[in-house]
């Protein structure tokens, strides 16, 4: 079962992603890895329209606890799904850290089909 706390960070990311907010996205991983600028030439490389999956996609991700880490983090790949394909094979690859907050501090590690 996913932590719940991962499922609503992964939602936050895809929702910011299919809404085109990817300054955002660049504050919320601190700009570690990947700019806004390499968002959004990512996904309109991709042409395809990204959509927001229903729920049951958030709670079946591929989650990989980092051992020994603290705070505890998480190797966490997102599925991303289009208008289109609807589940797709572009892939957003997060690394999700513990926070004290709602949503799990987060670095986008990467963009791309897999």
């Amino acid at each position: 079962m996913i932590n719940s706390k991962i499922a609503k960070t992964a939602k936050h990311i895809v929702t910011l992603l299919v809404q085109g907010r990817y300054v955002e996205l660049e504050k919320l991983s601190h700009g570690v890895r990947l700019k806004a600028a390499d968002i959004a030439e990512t996904i309109k490389e991709y042409r395809a329209t990204l959509i927001i999956p229903d729920d049951t996609a958030f709670e079946a991700l591929d989650v990989i606890e980092v051992r020994s880490s603290n705070p505890q983090n998480f190797s966490v790949n997102i599925k991303l799904w289009s208008v289109e394909e609807e589940r797709s094979d572009l892939t957003l690859e997060t690394h999700m850290i513990e926070s004290n907050g709602e949503l799990m501090d987060v670095e986008i590690d990467d963009i791309h089909v897999l």
